[in-house]
């Protein structure tokens, strides 16, 4: 078995275990002994504890009814599904083993079902499309009723920034209509470019980078347990390559690990240049090849699990650029495109589509240059 990634291992499972985000933390334990729950959105960027405190107040909330009353759904996830695989019927997932099959999957074969209903109630017999099995995912959990008689269901929404403007306001009218027996968490990297409806009616609590003093002391933390040394100028290198983010922090402090139980300033900088930059330029190069839908896995894998920010990976896919041997003529267009992507990053909601369209753009740009 591969050793299970540390950002995974030490994930918070109790308030004191979350770093730098004292305010935020101190309001989500509140509430857990109040007893109240209003619908939130927890924003800030990637490696921040936003996913980790949406479940642990769940779990707090809701004791005893948490197995039956929670669900985490990420958007992303359930934009990807293929309809293909939401129409697989319970006993054809049954047939599958567990490696081949997770809980996501289970669960959009009950929502294309009832999707598939709602169509056919009205008049129509073609299979529902993948805004229509994202809307009735979310209003499937809503709607059903509580196991527990006294206690609200919760529903996180994870990435919730890849939700459009339309869906947006299906979830405003979800809020409103099932307001008295579910609660919404929505996890975002940002606010800007929120529905005012949805933000109006949610708490919004903001988890920011984490310091450099924060960073460190997580780091001094894990390396004590996994009985790894960190040297003062490592710990510092740590801090400044992570960026605020602890996953990301902790990815590298695993990776310099791997190489020595001794991790110097040295060892902490080729750990980064192995990892990111090497991955970078894997994505690049497969979106010059053509190979669109690897180059977009293999980016959303260094978003999600490695933590890293759209801004990162903007920088690192220019620098990579640099160095290719094309002409000054499809260079500068890659650069104009990179800097138009990096403008509109800034104006949306969705770094992940906007990423998405430059790897588009790199392989049409590079495949003419090619003709």
């Amino acid at each position: 078995m591969e050793p299970a990634l540390w950002s995974v291992k030490y994930r918070p499972t109790k308030w004191s275990d979350f770093k730098g985000q004292e305010k935020a933390i101190s309001q989500l334990s509140n509430f857990v002994k109040s007893k109240t729950c209003p619908n939130m959105i927890l924003y800030g960027p990637p490696g921040t504890g936003k996913t980790a405190a949406a479940k642990l107040f769940s779990r707090e909330f809701l004791g005893s009814a948490y197995n039956s009353n929670f669900k985490l759904l990420n958007i992303c996830d359930l934009r990807d599904i293929s309809i293909s695989d939401a129409k697989r019927t319970v006993q054809q997932l049954a047939k599958l083993s567990r490696s081949e099959r997770d809980e996501l999957d289970e669960y959009m074969s009950v929502v294309y079902n009832e999707a598939k209903s709602e169509l056919k109630a009205k008049g129509h017999s073609r299979d529902p499309n993948k805004s229509q099995l994202l809307q009735t995912a979310i209003r499937l959990f809503a709607s059903t009723i509580t196991v527990a008689d006294e206690s609200v269901k919760l529903l996180v929404l994870d990435e919730a920034d890849a939700l459009d403007n339309n869906m947006q306001q299906a979830l405003r009218r979800t809020m409103e209509l099932y307001n008295q027996s579910c609660r919404f968490i929505l996890i975002t990297n940002s606010v800007s470019g929120w529905s005012p409806a949805v933000i109006s009616r949610s708490l919004v609590l903001r988890f920011p980078a984490l310091d450099d003093q924060a960073i460190q002391n997580l780091i001094i933390e894990v390396a004590k347990k996994e009985s790894v040394e960190v040297e003062v100028a490592a710990l510092q290198a740590l801090s400044r390559e992570s960026s605020g983010d602890a996953r990301y922090a902790l990815g590298l402090l695993q990776i310099s690990a791997a190489r020595k139980k001794v991790i110097t300033e040295d060892i902490v900088y080729e750990s980064t240049r192995d990892s990111f930059k090497e991955s970078v330029r894997n994505i690049v190069s497969a979106a010059i090849k053509g190979a669109y839908l690897k180059a977009r896995d293999d980016m959303r894998t260094l978003l999600t699990i490695g933590g890293h920010s759209s801004d990162e990976l903007i920088v690192a896919i220019q620098q990579d650029i640099l160095l290719r041997p094309l002409s000054s003529e499809k260079t500068q267009q890659l650069l104009d495109r990179i800097a138009e992507i990096d403008f509109r990053i800034t104006q949306t909601r969705n770094p992940f589509i906007q990423l998405s369209a430059l790897l588009a753009s790199i392989g049409n740009i590079v495949s003419i240059d090619k003709n």
